[in-house]
């Protein structure tokens, strides 16, 4: 990757040098117990009383529930390696007793067990096992259903398969004269970080978790880390209704909806239209999601599986309507990991909105079309602490007491992108707008990976426009904005040359960048030269952008599913 022109070099005195030694001793005390990352973060939920989900109440027979535990408590700034091994010691050390209960009862076994959030999901059977039983626990604080999450019906335009050669573009070129961007990518203006900057996403890994992918279309790159392993290591899993990954699974399309948005993500340009925000993006797919939808567990599995692959962004285009504390923990988790969790808010117009992507940890995002207006469909809302109050779970204490989704919008109408077999289809949804968002985060990630999340998500949210006439201020129809990558790129470049990035680190070559750690190893240093050309890395800021639940699903051009 390059940075901007106009680098300069700086030099480096001892006061920054003893900062980054200082720095590095906190982050040494942090890795060596789970204490030195624990903080404050206190929730609404009275843990002295187990709270039994109301369907659970009246159900009999063999059922999947989910027991939820204690969460920790975190930091408010972490490293993120550090942050998911706290938590995984957490999870194991309040879980044991649970899980040796269970053993040694008849009628109940696990199905699995996470992290990413305090909870495991069990099969038990409400003749022999009393629910009540589970409150023996101290960290126990409830028992819900392994919900299911249906895939919302299709907004109310028009839905195409379409050939190559029937795709629209720009008829504003890239710096390659063959290739041009559908429209969508040009409204974010896109092309001109790729040509100004030379950046596509390169160094930044994406994880789509959605209805699968078709890694055989000539615009998809899966990644693997084995190229001859048919299951592509690394770079793809499935995960059943009980959140169990399925072994020897092989990348596949359970719907087509998946293959779509992986596209938006990080598609080439095969056809000679760039269909991918970020074509160079490493490319992780999760299948959680049937098709007749996905289950709680499906996506908090789809969730711990991404932060374990490194994913930088995680992209959600999924969702259950209306307000899920039970999403919560999960999505303030991932992003407690220095994850950016991207979620569609849904497609049942204002009023509405849906989890995870009505998450205040989340960075939700609506539709717009190609003129910039925002579609009929497009949900948004103003979400009070009462909307997320149910008999076991509300609003952590650290939320505001209202606050406005979506936080942006993006090109979500007649969004031309891959699908399987090798063809492209004409998609609307929020679903179909996400993306946009996910892969103009790698590409912020790629140019200045020692970003933080924060950091980048502000570029995004900070830098959006509206059409004239619209109100200034964050709205339920349009959030902050319409997102402009060239703009948050050039915010975020900004910020680090004013030094608010302070995130340091050598390149191979021995020498030191803007927003890169200088590594003095045992010997004193008084003073570096150091060539201060943005867009270099960081210590290991991660963002990944998760899209849940699927606003907006593929249709063949007759309409059948």
């Amino acid at each position: 990757m390059t940075g901007s022109s106009g680098a300069s070099s700086t030099f480096v005195t001892l006061s920054l040098c003893l900062l980054l030694v200082c720095s590095s001793v906190a982050v040494g005390l942090g890795a060596s117990s789970a204490g030195a990352v624990a903080g404050d973060r206190s929730d609404t939920v009275d843990d002295a009383t187990l709270e039994i989900d109301d369907e659970l109440e009246e159900a009999s027979g063999s059922v999947e529930i989910v027991v939820r535990l204690e969460e920790p408590p975190l930091a408010d700034a972490t490293v993120s390696d550090e942050t998911e091994a706290y938590l995984e010691g957490h999870a194991a050390e309040t879980q044991e007793p649970l899980l040796e209960y269970v053993d040694e009862t008849p009628g109940a076994s696990v199905h699995e067990e996470f992290w990413v959030t305090n909870a495991v999901v069990l099969e038990v059977d409400l003749g022999r096992v009393d629910l009540e039983a589970f409150a023996q626990f101290d960290d126990v604080e409830a028992v819900h259903e392994n919900f299911e999450v249906p895939l919302p019906e299709v907004p109310d335009e028009q839905v195409t398969t379409l050939s190559a050669d029937a795709l629209n573009h720009s008829s504003e070129p890239t710096a390659d004269e063959s290739v041009k961007p559908t429209t969508g990518i040009d409204t974010l203006n896109a092309p001109f970080v790729w040509d100004d900057y030379d950046v596509r996403g390169e160094g930044v890994r994406v994880a789509v978790l959605d209805t699968g992918i078709d890694p055989t279309h000539p615009d998809l790159d899966l990644y693997t880390e084995d190229p001859s392993d048919p299951t592509y290591p690394g770079g793809w899993a499935e995960f059943d209704g009980s959140g169990e990954r399925v072994e020897g699974s092989t990348p596949h399309d359970v719907e087509g909806h998946g293959t779509h948005v992986s596209g938006t993500v990080a598609g080439g340009n095969d056809s000679g239209i760039a269909v991918g925000v970020a074509p160079e993006a490493e490319l992780l797919h999760g299948q959680v999601l049937g098709e007749n939808g996905g289950s709680f567990a499906q996506i908090v599995a789809g969730l711990e599986w991404a932060l374990e692959a490194d994913a930088d962004v995680i992209n959600l285009s999924l969702g259950a309507d209306g307000a899920h504390p039970e999403l919560v923990d999960p999505v303030r988790n991932a992003a407690e990991s220095d994850t950016v969790v991207v979620g569609a808010v849904g497609n049942d117009g204002p009023g509405t909105s849906g989890s995870p992507g009505n998450v205040y940890e989340t960075l939700g995002v609506g539709a717009v079309d190609d003129d910039g207006a925002v579609a009929s469909f497009s949900g948004g809302e103003r979400l009070e602490r009462s909307n997320w109050t149910t008999d076991w779970g509300g609003a952590p204490a650290d939320w505001p007491d209202s606050y406005v989704v979506p936080d942006v919008v993006a090109p979500g109408v007649a969004v031309e992108s891959t699908a399987p077999g090798g063809e492209y289809a004409r998609l609307p949804g929020t679903s179909m707008a996400t993306p946009h968002v996910s892969g103009t985060v790698a590409l912020l990630l790629s140019l200045e990976p020692n970003a933080t999340s924060e950091e980048v998500t502000t570029a995004v949210t900070d830098t959006t426009w509206k059409p004239d006439g619209e109100s200034a201020e964050r709205d339920v129809r349009y959030g902050d904005g319409i997102v402009d990558a060239e703009a948050a790129v050039d915010h975020l470049l900004e910020e680090v040359d004013s030094g608010d990035s302070s995130a340091v680190m050598t390149e191979s070559d021995g020498t030191a960048t803007n927003g890169t750690a200088i590594e003095a190893g045992n010997e004193s240093v008084e003073e570096a030269a150091v060539d201060a050309t943005p867009g270099f890395g960081s210590l290991g800021a991660a963002v990944a952008f998760v899209s849940v639940l699927c606003f907006g699903r593929f249709l063949t051009s007759d309409g059948s599913r």
